[in-house]
């Protein structure tokens, strides 16, 4: 009879991400994970036919985990501009936590004609949040910014702080100043 090894592709997602943040898609490989999990490099298999798959499925879902954070912190009664910079904090985090990952699937020539349309899912899902947020503050409040200038501004957003997480890791405050100042003169 197969051992049942509860919670199985969660540990394998954990393991997966801790190793693929720490040592890059390169330099990670599925008997790494697999020993991480405790399981035998074969079971791994089972789940994820190749380490470029099981790369793509742990950057999707982690941002999927992002994404259920977002919109449950949307869906609170707090004022926009808070929300705004408590979306920022998040996405700061989340990105920060991911160690470059977003930049492996690039540098490491990862993306596939269909595992590219995982990215897309990513960049789409998280414009459209910032997006929504911002168009909720221009029904209360005055945006300096144009509104055919908005989509500009979320995609600016995450720019800035993809940069900033890499430029200066160790600065988080002084970051979130930054990007607080510099927002508070658009809108």
């Amino acid at each position: 009879m197969p051992k049942i090894i509860k919670d199985i592709e969660e540990n394998i997602f954990k393991a997966a991400f801790e190793l693929f943040g720490q040592y890059g898609y390169k330099e990670t490989d599925m008997k790494k994970i697999a020993k991480n999990v405790g399981i035998a490099v074969g079971t791994l298999y089972n789940y994820y036919s190749n380490k470029k798959e099981l790369f793509v499925s742990v950057f999707k879902k982690s941002w999927e985990n992002t994404f259920l954070r977002i919109d449950n912190m949307l869906k609170e009664e707090i004022d926009s501009r808070d929300k705004i910079k408590i979306l920022i904090e998040i996405l700061y985090d989340e990105i920060s936590k991911r160690k470059g990952l977003g930049g492996e699937l690039i540098k490491e020539n990862i993306l596939t004609e269909k595992n590219s349309k995982e990215l897309v899912f990513v960049m789409e899902g998280l414009l459209q949040r910032i997006l929504g947020l911002l168009k909720e503050i221009r029904c209360y409040e005055d945006i300096r910014i144009k509104e055919d200038m908005e989509d500009r501004l979320a995609l600016s957003i995450f720019m800035i702080i993809v940069e900033l997480v890499k430029k200066y890791p160790n600065e988080k405050e002084k970051n979130l100043e930054f990007i607080s100042q510099l927002f508070q003169n658009i809108y």
